[in-house]
């Protein structure tokens, strides 16, 4: 029984020590914490944008040059028709009272000069197809 409390408290003060041994040398150390940079990796992804989903069929990459034209042509045709209504409107507006001063001549001269501008280029959309 003596024995075993030697033995005990041998083991005991052996383990104390090294406790003690461990703490003192980690408390010498000096560290050092050091931010760790993530980089995150950046995927290009051409078929992924703003709404999460993409289909090339509709790309204006993937356009043959008739719907280029097409297209075009659309636009044209809508400016020209904007530009023909507001040249009618003030047509309107201003032969109301019957007399045209020189700033409304030189708004509908300017208007006439957008229609014109917008017939050429419809005309030249359609000169090549």
């Amino acid at each position: 029984m003596k024995l075993r409390n030697v033995f005990l408290t041998l083991v005991f003060a052996v383990f104390l020590s090294a406790g003690a041994f461990v703490s003192s040398t980690e408390a010498q150390v000096r560290r050092v914490v050091r931010p760790v940079v993530v980089y995150r990796p950046i995927y290009a992804r051409p078929y992924w944008g703003y709404r999460r989903y993409y289909d090339p069929f509709y790309s204006s990459f993937y356009q043959t040059p008739y719907e280029r034209y097409q297209e075009e042509r659309y636009y044209a045709l809508r400016e020209l028709a904007g530009n023909q209504r507001e040249l009618a409107e003030h047509r309107a507006k201003y032969s109301r009272d019957g007399v045209i001063t020189a700033k409304e001549q030189r708004e509908l001269a300017d208007d006439v000069r957008d229609v014109a501008k917008a017939r050429e280029r419809l005309a030249r959309l359609n000169r090549y197809y």
